[in-house]
């Protein structure tokens, strides 16, 4: 679909376009949440204030959001290689298939405007609604001026190589690799008008993009100033523009020049934008040396309030797990506020799963490159994470994205968590990671949340730990593992399978067995199980069902305990509540209904008038398949049971299926 200008808000021209001249501007940055223009939505942005989590936080929609990436290069594919939509889009479903949630793909400023003022949406409807359909998220890589260091025709309109200055040299050539010349970043004529097409490109955005598909925008892809990666290098442009900034800069450091150079152009877009009607968070991949990163520039802007690039990371290639493990604590990518992301790093390594384990235990957000290697003549390299062939176009996988799948249907298990808490080896309490190297066979033991958790494997499983709250743990592996927990928490209320849904909720799939030794839980997971540990929490209240006849403890008149199904009266609302004996006591929660106490006659379980003695306290054992017995303390009184008149008795010991009780939390 095309279409001509047309009408456009003056509000978003002025917001986009501006002026020329560089300059600072506020954008009134508050805790981290921007402040979109007046009719605007902020979609997503970067929580910088660590008070709500322990981390930097990505927030989409107001919720944190655990970010597993991968890149897909359609545009490449399709207009260099001559793919087809319908050998593309199924890749699209591998990676949905295979557990990633944002895909990033890259948006040629020739693709959004197809010669001056002729704008194009038909690719980003198509990303829009192929990534709606799989149900991944989306970050556009914006591919204007400059991508990877050079100005490439087939990526801009013809008129902007044509209308816009270029680096030159002192003698007045252009700086060019292969032909490839790089356009001046000291151009205000260039400047104003890519702000304008990427501001008609998020004005596209806010009408069109209403589930909010796209979470975020790279701003160009590794940008440089006055360098060639792999090519040619000058230490400025000698440019009329970049003279005259020099000169009126007073500068003598062309390091400085340089940072200053791209860092306000790069600001000038993440403007745009941010003060658009469609607000998300906004990153930059840099290449090249150190010495031309300006992210400590970057984090001064963001104290003063006119920061708009929310952050800064690499694409460092590397197999190092220590490196990438140390990624999240490096001085340059995890300075100040800067969220540490690696833009890129390989896709199709053998170990491709256990490097990016390694990011995320260092506390990195981690993107692949990329889903198919655009660039193999043979369709298989160590920068795709599927193989395809040549000539026919047919994608196959292969082994190390299987184990790639593995581990992100492990992370999505425990999404939020991995969004929301920082690793206790990064700083933080509640999450950690056990088995970083992969080695085979190993028996670790590491604290979460103030308590020593042992870890054990024989398959080279890497695993997660989470602590949810005071009596809420979460586990999960890649492979078969085992997991002991002290018996000081406390009594084991449940041990279930299952997976934290969108909302953070738990959804049960099943009841996990478990073995009590020397006191200690022992729990013993499958490849790729999830595991949440409910303990019991003294003095909160519960509702009792009976696992066997699935009703629930209930009071009737005159002191009666009997079993109903279930209801939202009071009568079934028990608090269970631990006594300095070491017992529990269970009282309800209706007024004038006490404690749950044996009788003397018929074996019978009644509510008392107040009193605590030995038959209102109650030793709470747990069953390994799932659910607690409730045992009498006097000897010869043994479990509550149910019988088939739906009265609560007690029996002399015996351990069955109407023994076992559920006890669900209120």
């Amino acid at each position: 679909m095309k279409s001509n200008p047309g009408s456009w808000s003056r509000r978003r021209f002025l917001a986009t376009s501006g002026a020329a001249a560089f300059g600072s501007m506020a954008l009134n940055l508050v805790g981290g949440l921007p402040r979109a223009a007046a009719a605007g939505t902020v979609v997503s942005y970067v929580d910088t204030s660590r008070s709500t989590y322990d981390k930097i936080a990505l927030m989409v929609d107001g919720k944190p959001f655990f970010h597993s990436g991968v890149q897909f290069r359609y545009e490449k594919h399709k207009y260099t290689f001559g793919w087809t939509d319908t050998q593309l889009k199924p890749v699209l479903g591998m990676i949905r298939d295979d557990g990633f949630n944002v895909v990033n793909i890259p948006i040629w400023w020739s693709k959004v405007e197809t010669s001056k003022d002729v704008f194009d949406w038909t690719d980003i409807d198509r990303y829009l609604a192929w990534c709606g359909e799989y149900g991944l998220k989306l970050e556009l890589l914006w591919f204007g001026h400059d991508s990877t260091g050079a100005s490439l025709a087939p990526r801009m309109p013809a008129y902007v190589l044509n209308d816009y200055q270029c680096v030159v040299r002192p003698d007045g050539t252009k700086l060019t690799l292969n032909g490839n010349p790089l356009l001046d970043k000291t151009d205000p004529n260039l400047l104003a008008r890519e702000k304008y097409v990427l501001g008609r490109l998020m004005a596209h955005l806010a009408s069109a993009d209403t589930a909010h598909t796209v979470v975020g925008i790279q701003v160009l892809n590794e940008p440089n100033v006055a360098k060639q990666q792999g090519g040619s290098s000058l230490d400025r442009s000698y440019s009329t523009y970049s003279t005259n900034r020099w000169n009126s800069g007073g500068y003598t450091d062309a390091t400085k020049f340089r940072k200053d150079v791209l860092l306000d152009y790069l600001t000038q877009l993440g403007q745009v934008i941010k003060q658009s009607d469609y607000s998300v968070y906004t990153r930059v991949n840099i290449a090249g040396s150190g010495d031309t990163v300006p992210v400590a520039e970057n984090e001064a802007r963001r104290a003063q309030g006119t920061a708009t690039i929310d952050f800064f990371g690499k694409d460092p290639y590397t197999t190092g797990l220590d490196t990438l493990y140390n990624y999240g604590t490096d001085a340059v990518w995890a300075q100040g506020k800067n969220f540490p992301m690696i833009m890129e790093n390989f896709g199709g390594t053998p170990a491709a799963d256990v490097e990016k384990f390694n990011a995320i235990a260092g506390n990195t957000a981690h993107n692949l490159y990329a889903s198919l290697d655009p660039d193999s003549s043979t369709g298989s390299s160590n920068y795709g994470l599927y193989d395809f062939n040549p000539t026919t176009k047919v994608v196959t996988r292969k082994a190390v994205s299987d184990k790639v799948a593995r581990l992100n249907h492990v992370l999505n298990k425990i999404h939020r968590d991995l969004a929301s808490k920082l690793p206790v080896e990064r700083g933080g309490t509640n999450l950690q990671t056990f088995n970083r190297s992969a080695t085979a066979s190993t028996t670790t033991t590491k604290t979460l949340g103030g308590v020593n958790v042992t870890f054990t494997t024989s398959s080279g499983a890497q695993a997660f730990g989470v602590r949810r709250g005071a009596a809420e743990f979460a586990f999960t592996t890649t492979t078969q593992a085992t997991f002991t927990l002290p018996g000081t928490i406390g009594v084991v209320r449940s041990v279930e399978v299952g997976q934290y849904d969108a909302n953070d909720n738990w959804v049960k799939s099943g009841t996990k067995t478990y073995s009590t030794v020397s006191g200690d839980t022992v729990i013993a997971l499958a490849a790729g199980e999830c595991v949440r540990v409910a303990y019991l929490v003294s003095g909160a209240t519960y509702k009792l069902r009976n696992t066997s006849s699935s009703k629930y403890l209930d009071t009737d008149a005159e002191g009666a305990v009997i079993l109903a199904s279930a209801t939202t009266y009071d009568d079934q609302d028990w608090i269970v509540a631990k006594d300095v004996s070491g017992s529990w006591t269970i009282k309800n929660v209706r007024t004038g209904r006490y404690y749950l106490e044996s009788a003397s006659t018929n074996n019978s379980v009644v509510w008392n008038s107040g009193t605590v003695s030995n038959t209102s306290l109650w030793d709470l054992e747990g069953v390994p398949a799932g659910g607690l017995r409730v045992k009498n303390t006097p000897a010869g009184r043994g479990y509550l049971y149910g019988n088939s008149a739906d009265q609560a008795k007690w029996n002399t010991g015996t351990q069955d299926a109407n023994t076992v009780w559920e006890f669900q939390p209120k």
